[in-house]
C-alpha cells in the first residue's frame, strides 16, 4: 500500500496514468450530463410551489456540492505536502483552488437567481450565503497568496495553511441551516413513494446531474494538473521527450 502511495505522488505517474483515465471519464460525463439534462429539463415535473423554478436545482445543488468538496480535497492535499513533501499533492492543491473559486461563484449566482424567484431578493446576508461567500474569497485569498509568493516551496507551504484553516469554515456553510435561523431551506429528504414532496422522477435526476459534474470536475481537475506537472517538470527528460513525440506527430 505504502509503495502504491509513493507511486501516486509521482508527477511522471500520474500523467501517464491519467492519460488512460480521461477517455472513460469523458465518455461518462457526455452520458450523465445529457441524460441529466434532458430529464431535468423536459420530464421533471412542475413543483407545486416553485414552478418551473424548480429546474434551477439541477444545476445549483451539483455546483454547490462541488463547491464544499474542493476546500477539504486542498487541506487534504496541503496536509500531504507539509507531512510527505510530495510535490503532486501541492500541484492538485494550487489546481483546486481556481476551480473551487468558478464553482463557489456558480452556486452563489445561481442560487441568486433563484433567490430572486423564491424570495424576491437576489441577496440576503443569510447564514448559509454569508458563509459561502466567505468561502469564495477564502478561495481568491489562496490563488493571490500563492501568486504573491515567489519561492515555490514557501508558496506551498503558506497556501497548505491557509487551507487547513479555511476547511473550518465547510462545516459552518453545511450545518448553518441547522444551528441558526436562516432564509435557506435545510436539505431535502427523499422517498421512493411517488406522492411524496420529493418522489424520484424528482431526486433520481439530481443524483445523475451531481454525478454528471462531479466527473466534470474530476476532468478539470486533472487537466489544470496534468498542465501544472508539464509547466513544473518541463526540464525533466522525459517531458523533453513527451514534447518532442508530439512535434514529431
Amino acid at each position: 500500500m505504502w509503495l502504491w502511495f509513493s507511486k501516486l505522488g509521482s508527477p511522471r505517474w500520474f500523467y501517464e496514468l491519467s492519460n488512460k483515465w480521461l477517455p472513460w471519464l469523458y465518455a461518462a460525463m457526455i452520458a450523465l450530463m445529457a441524460i441529466g439534462l434532458f430529464w431535468a429539463l423536459l420530464i421533471v415535473p412542475e413543483d407545486y410551489q416553485q414552478g418551473q423554478t424548480i429546474r434551477i436545482m439541477y444545476v445549483h445543488v451539483p455546483v454547490a456540492s462541488i463547491s464544499l468538496a474542493c476546500f477539504p480535497l486542498m487541506a487534504v492535499a496541503g496536509t500531504i505536502t507539509l507531512v510527505w513533501k510530495m510535490k503532486l499533492a501541492d500541484m492538485v492543491a494550487k489546481s483546486v483552488a481556481p476551480i473551487g473559486a468558478w464553482f463557489t461563484g456558480l452556486a452563489l449566482a445561481s442560487g441568486a437567481i433563484w433567490g430572486d424567484q423564491i424570495w424576491g431578493t437576489w441577496w440576503a446576508w443569510d447564514a448559509r450565503l454569508t458563509s459561502l461567500l466567505i468561502q469564495f474569497f477564502l478561495f481568491i485569498g489562496v490563488i493571490a497568496l500563492r501568486s504573491a509568493i515567489e519561492s515555490q516551496d514557501a508558496a506551498a507551504k503558506a497556501c497548505a495553511i491557509l487551507a487547513i484553516v479555511g476547511a473550518i469554515n465547510v462545516p459552518i456553510i453545511k450545518y448553518s441551516v441547522e444551528w441558526w435561523n436562516t432564509l435557506h431551506q435545510p436539505a431535502s429528504s427523499i422517498s421512493f413513494d411517488s406522492v411524496a414532496p420529493n418522489p424520484p422522477e424528482v431526486w433520481v435526476p439530481l443524483l445523475i446531474m451531481i454525478s454528471a459534474v462531479y466527473v466534470f470536475f474530476v476532468i478539470a481537475l486533472i487537466l489544470r494538473t496534468r498542465n501544472e506537472i508539464l509547466q513544473r517538470e518541463r526540464r525533466s527528460q522525459w517531458v523533453i521527450d513527451l514534447v518532442s513525440r508530439e512535434k514529431s506527430v
